[in-house]
């Protein structure tokens, strides 16, 4: 696992999900991208940030002891297994979409103007 961690924010290395440190009347505390919702302590970021990896390495899936490790993160930051699991798909299908989104045009786009001498055009007499 290889989480960066400055003062401002955790990044994995192999998701694009990732915590952010804001500040508070109150102090400090972490926001996750997939959690925004939750103010979290640094120990609860790491430990969703972990989470986060463990279960986005498809390489873990059977993996007795990574598993049993992912479960102890979710006691930390103090959810639901099930919860985590369908928050983080959640976000996997949504960054599918927006890139079939992004590298399909929308079949409702018109077709672009062809400027060849068999084009039909207005007052022709085809």
């Amino acid at each position: 696992m290889t989480i960066h961690i400055t003062d401002w924010l955790m990044t994995s290395g192999i998701s694009p999900e990732f915590a952010e440190r804001v500040q508070t009347r109150h102090g400090s505390s972490w926001l996750l991208s997939w959690l925004p919702q939750r103010a979290l302590s640094f120990e609860q970021a790491y430990a969703a940030m972990e989470l986060d990896e463990i279960l986005s390495d498809p390489r873990l899936v059977h993996d007795t002891a990574a598993l049993a490790r992912a479960h102890e993160r979710v006691e930390v930051v103090g959810l639901v297994w099930e919860q985590v699991v369908y928050l983080l798909a959640a976000r996997v299908e949504a960054r599918l979409m927006e890139a079939q989104v992004l590298r399909d045009p929308p079949a409702t786009e018109p077709a672009p103007y062809r400027d060849d001498p068999g084009a039909i055009r207005s007052g022709s007499a085809a």
